[in-house]
């Protein structure tokens, strides 16, 4: 009977192990399916803007100073080697350019970052979701901005998971500075503002809209990889849950038939045959 109690205890855990884990799975499905479905509209917009600030010779040229990058990792667990994949690319990247500022978005990937001895000049934490990308990623577009022209960089790169299908990534790099354009005459001309700060605006939104391009690619990734681990948790837990019902109803029917025996046996003990 203890034996049994024990093993039902435990069925009940997994049980509400499991429920966790569905849950886990469904929020990471939803998430998946909302970055996948902003992703093109953002590459849509990023290029139709890059059209714009090339025919209007927007631009902010390369100083001569060092090269600067910001990697971009995730808060989530139970996403396998997301942030150590692209913690070590990030690492490979300013090992390649030497010295420079180093921006990570993302407190795992910033532990690993560390932990390869890569100092951090800035530190965000990474939204889980399509809700925070916009206050993140204002504040890191006004730093780079500001970083760049202050120490006169060369170069600002980002280096991102990349969604390759669900559960497979790779981390890649994308420049975000310099912006160069060379001014076409027949270009709309600009109105109600000064072409100086409509460059500058440009410029800009062309940094933002790029890190959001490339965030909801990493959200996507990462998410992707977390459905991949619940539904592998999932299965075994249901696995686990199946055999454990299997164990529970043999002691039971080995828990009723020692009883039936013990009752059978008291009653031959008072009752004996003639």
């Amino acid at each position: 009977m203890r034996r049994a109690r024990e093993l039902d205890a435990r069925l009940r855990s997994l049980r509400m192990l499991g429920q966790a884990v569905v849950a886990m799975k469904s929020l990471s499905a939803h998430h998946f399916r909302a970055t996948r479905a902003a992703l093109e509209p953002a590459r849509a917009y990023r290029s139709g803007l890059n059209r714009v600030l090339q025919s209007t010779g927007a631009s902010l040229p390369a100083g001569r100073g060092a090269k600067g990058i910001v990697v971009i990792g995730g808060e989530l667990g139970f996403c396998g080697a997301y942030n150590t994949q692209v913690a070590a690319a990030g690492a490979e990247l300013r090992a390649a350019h030497g010295a420079g500022p180093t921006y990570c978005i993302g407190r795992r990937a910033a532990s690993y970052l560390r932990r390869l001895g890569v100092p951090l000049d800035r530190q965000y934490t990474a939204p889980t979701s399509m809700r925070g990308i916009t206050d993140t990623l204002l504040t890191v577009a006004q730093d780079i901005i500001t970083d760049y022209i202050a120490q006169d960089l060369s170069s600002f790169e980002v280096v991102a998971n990349r969604f390759e299908g669900v559960g497979v990534f790779h981390a890649r790099s994308v420049g975000l500075l310099p912006v160069e354009s060379r001014f076409l005459p027949t270009a709309p001309a600009v109105r109600y503002a000064s072409r100086q700060h409509v460059e500058s605006v440009g410029v800009r939104e062309l940094l933002y809209i790029t890190m959001v391009e490339v965030l909801l690619d990493a959200l996507a990734s990462e998410h992707g990889a977390r459905l991949l681990a619940t539904k592998g948790a999932e299965r075994w837990l249901n696995d686990r849950i199946d055999r454990l019902q299997r164990h529970l109803m043999a002691v039971r029917r080995e828990t009723s038939t020692q009883e039936v025996i013990e009752i059978a046996a008291n009653a031959r003990v008072r009752h004996p045959e003639p």
